[in-house]
């Protein structure tokens, strides 16, 4: 009995010898056996704290632990590379598969939004309620093993682009504006060898019934500081900017970068995107309406409240554009109106039916002018009553705009309005 006690002890101090020279990795794994899925002990034990924002650059697989808190930020991703990046996110490191992913393809950004990260935590089901405890991991790999440049910030937030550190401007790639003044650079090999291009402006406000934030762009040539050669004021997203043809095939035969320079309110979040070579659909029916001087009338997204006749040109989707001739008329409403007032009358001020109150005989023109109703115009001619009996003595007169002048039509006589014969037939 005592020698069976003496080999047991010995077996003992054998196996914790065995387990005090173990990697905590290698206890996990002599308690699990192959239940632990292989990407186990980089997740545990090789990952680095994430906190945004993320710079760097990749060249290999990375493990990041995260807290909840950071995952509840949504997240945009930049990645500037020829290949696609993943990243992965387990709840736990024991997890046989993430609870969820997302990949980026080569120079692109991806964005996750707050309601779509919740959205994934909610899928957790009862492992959600872990993860107020536990901190989740994150792994980021390329597709096919190559390096990339990667930036993370929190959903609506972006990296600020300046003149000394711009960001290179890739066709399709979307750029958060979350600072007032951004400058990008679309290195010349990059533009279109036929300079056909758009610049579109998205901003989304935080309740429906806001309008949208527009966004200055200008674009300098060769340099940051360079020549304007073009400008902008983008208001909403359905409208673009398309920058002259013939001058980004100048640039690029002349090896000149395009500085593409985006100003917007502070506080303002907006996304910028450029294409390439924009695709063209079929043009929509000719648009044609008219109302009065006074109204407007809205056509894709834009107000007008004058005549106007162009082809208006908005964004469809990606990089498809397509055409609509639009023709709008505004008409005035005009009223004529001659009246006779005495002398005394006039020196106390006659108020006009318009509301204008008159003082001196002659002719004027009022605009009464009421929010979303029709403009009147009154031409409004003041004779004294002495100066006009020959012409109201009893016969037909009626008034009579000729070439710009009001007359006044006695059966077939005209008369000036101060009652003075201009014209007789004969």
């Amino acid at each position: 009995m005592k020698g069976r006690t003496i080999g047991i002890l010995a077996l003992l101090a054998v196996s914790l010898h065995a387990i005090g020279a173990a990697q905590p990795c290698d206890l996990f794994s002599i308690a699990y056996g192959e239940n632990l899925p292989e990407h186990y002990c980089e997740c545990e034990y090789s990952a680095n704290s994430f906190a945004f924002p993320v710079d760097t650059v990749l060249s290999e697989p990375a493990w990041f632990t995260a807290t909840l808190d950071d995952l509840k930020q949504g997240l945009s991703a930049y990645w500037f590379s020829d290949d696609s990046v993943v990243m992965d996110v387990y709840a736990f490191c024991f997890s046989a598969v993430p609870s969820f992913s997302m990949t980026v393809a080569p120079n692109r950004m991806y964005e996750m939004d707050v309601e779509l990260i919740s959205k994934k935590l909610d899928e957790l089901g009862s492992a959600s309620s872990f993860l107020t405890a536990l901190t989740p991991h994150i792994h980021i790999y390329t597709v096919h093993g190559g390096a990339g440049q990667v930036y993370c910030y929190p959903y609506n937030q972006g990296p600020h682009s300046t003149c000394d550190e711009a960001l290179e401007i890739y066709p399709w790639m979307t750029y958060v504006c979350s600072e007032p003044e951004n400058v990008y650079r679309m290195p010349y090999s990059r533009i279109s060898s036929q300079g056909h291009a758009f610049i579109q402006w998205k901003h989304k406000p935080a309740k429906a019934t806001q309008p949208t934030e527009p966004a200055a762009i200008r674009l300098t040539r060769g340099t940051c500081d360079g020549e304007t050669v073009g400008s902008a004021i983008l208001t909403d997203s359905l409208h673009v900017y398309q920058p002259d043809s013939a001058l980004l095939v100048e640039m690029r035969a002349a090896q000149e970068d395009l500085w593409v320079h985006v100003k917007h309110e502070k506080g303002v979040t907006g996304r910028l995107r450029y294409f390439n070579n924009p695709k063209y659909v079929a043009p929509l029916a000719a648009y044609t309406n008219s109302t009065c001087v006074g109204k407007t009338l809205t056509v894709n997204q834009r107000t007008y409240d004058a005549d106007t006749a162009f082809v208006d040109t908005f964004w469809v989707g990606g990089d498809t554009l397509r055409t609509q001739e639009v023709n709008l008329s505004f008409a005035l409403n005009a009223v004529y109106d001659t009246v006779l007032v005495k002398e005394s009358e006039l020196r106390r001020g006659y108020v006009h039916s318009s509301g204008v109150v008159l003082r001196a005989y002659g002719d004027t023109v009022v605009d009464i002018v009421k929010d979303n109703t029709c403009t009147k115009r009154y031409y409004i001619t003041v004779q004294s009553p002495t100066g006009t009996e020959t012409v109201n003595g009893g016969q037909n007169a009626r008034k009579q705009l000729i070439n710009g002048q009001i007359v006044i039509l006695v059966d077939d006589r005209q008369y000036n309005v101060l009652g003075q014969q201009i014209n007789q037939n004969k």
